[in-house]
């Protein structure tokens, strides 16, 4: 089973740290999912998903470097011909727009202090679109299946 749910995140004029970790726990509950895979992307530049301990000077301590990236304060032309800021493009490609999880038992697999954030270098106020993505078995289906046997498909 393919389960994909969109949501919207509201960004400030600083990089922001998101914590979106909540959001996928639904999404998982939502797909009824057991055991799969789940994954979040944000569609566009400037902005990343990452899983990190989320400690007050470890995201002080990202927040500085990122500020170091090459590319702050300059512009560049998009494919539309838009001027663009050319830092968040760059931070965006080291960070990664997507990240994917397991799922065990309807449960993110994440260590306990490990949260899901969604960092929005752009410096605008916007409203931020992300995606989850959750690849599963039928829970139901799951029950119903004797132990050690694959599932069977319906006909």
């Amino acid at each position: 089973m393919v389960f994909l749910k969109n949501y919207f995140i509201n960004t400030t004029l600083e990089v922001d740290f998101l914590p979106i970790t909540s959001d996928v726990k639904y999404a998982i509950r939502d797909a009824n999912g057991k055991d799969g895979l789940v994954t979040v992307a944000i569609p566009g530049a400037g902005a990343s998903v990452i899983v990190f301990e989320p400690i007050k000077e470890v995201i002080d301590e990202l927040k500085t470097v990122i500020e170091m990236f090459a590319g702050e304060k300059e512009h560049c032309i998009d494919k539309r011909k838009e001027q663009v800021m050319l830092a968040p493009r760059i931070q965006t490609a080291i960070f990664g727009r997507f990240v994917s999880l397991p799922i065990k038992d309807g449960r993110l697999m994440l260590d306990p202090y490990e949260e899901i954030y969604l960092i929005d270098f752009d410096k605008k106020i916007r409203r931020r679109e992300f995606f989850v993505q959750v690849m599963s078995e039928d829970a139901q289906a799951a029950q119903a299946a004797p132990k050690g046997q694959p599932l069977q498909k319906k006909k």
